[in-house]
């Protein structure tokens, strides 16, 4: 086993980490029913990202499974699903942000997925109009006989994990422990999510 490195993202915040190639990277929903979207960016390319578009089209699902190539908005391949112990996730789904809270809920101030990658990609000088559409982990969206989805209590439990390997350099994953607790994406409680990453 390579170095194991940890970040414990608290309960509805963000963090981002680089992660090279060739390493492992965990996504683990410590406490159960906790959505962690996700990103990825280049560290040195901000014209490339983790594209949630692109990967339905090569897959043609809008769930991922074991196998599957996640591919950038350039069409490489980018991380690889390595094992998964929840088999529902969601490709569809924007992140949340500062205007549907306002709009949706008449909520002000509230934290967002969006701005947690705002503030956590601070160190890199990436702006809001550059993060890119998320791919909503551990989301419970499921695809009706009328062609619309859902938004239901996740089915993942504590200690339930994504894993996927890097297929290229100079990633910068981002991770947000979404702080949505006015709907059921999160069973109404937000949680904290653990990043392991294995390199």
């Amino acid at each position: 086993m390579g170095t194991v490195t940890e970040v414990l993202v608290p309960a509805g915040e963000g963090r981002a980490f680089v992660v090279p190639k060739g390493a492992v990277l965990e996504i683990v929903d410590v406490e159960g029913q906790q959505v962690a979207d996700f990103i990825s960016i280049f560290e040195n390319d901000p014209k490339e990202w983790l594209s949630a578009t692109h990967t339905r089209s090569t897959t043609l699902r809008l769930n991922l499974k074991v196998g599957d190539r996640l591919q950038t908005n350039w069409r490489h391949d980018i991380w690889e699903i390595v094992s998964d112990d929840v088999g529902m996730h969601d490709l569809i789904t924007s992140m949340c942000d500062s205007r549907r809270y306002k709009i949706d809920y008449g909520v002000e101030n509230h934290r967002s997925c969006r701005s947690n990658y705002v503030e956590a990609l601070a160190p890199w000088g990436y702006e809001e109009w550059q993060i890119p559409d998320v791919i909503n982990i551990f989301q419970n969206a499921p695809i009706r006989a009328d062609r619309s989805y859902g938004n239901e209590i996740p089915t993942s439990r504590p200690g339930d994990k994504m894993v996927m390997r890097a297929l290229l350099d100079g990633i910068i994953a981002a991770i947000s422990a979404c702080p949505q607790h006015l709907n059921p994406c999160n069973g109404f409680h937000p949680r904290p999510t653990l990043a392991r990453l294995i390199a």
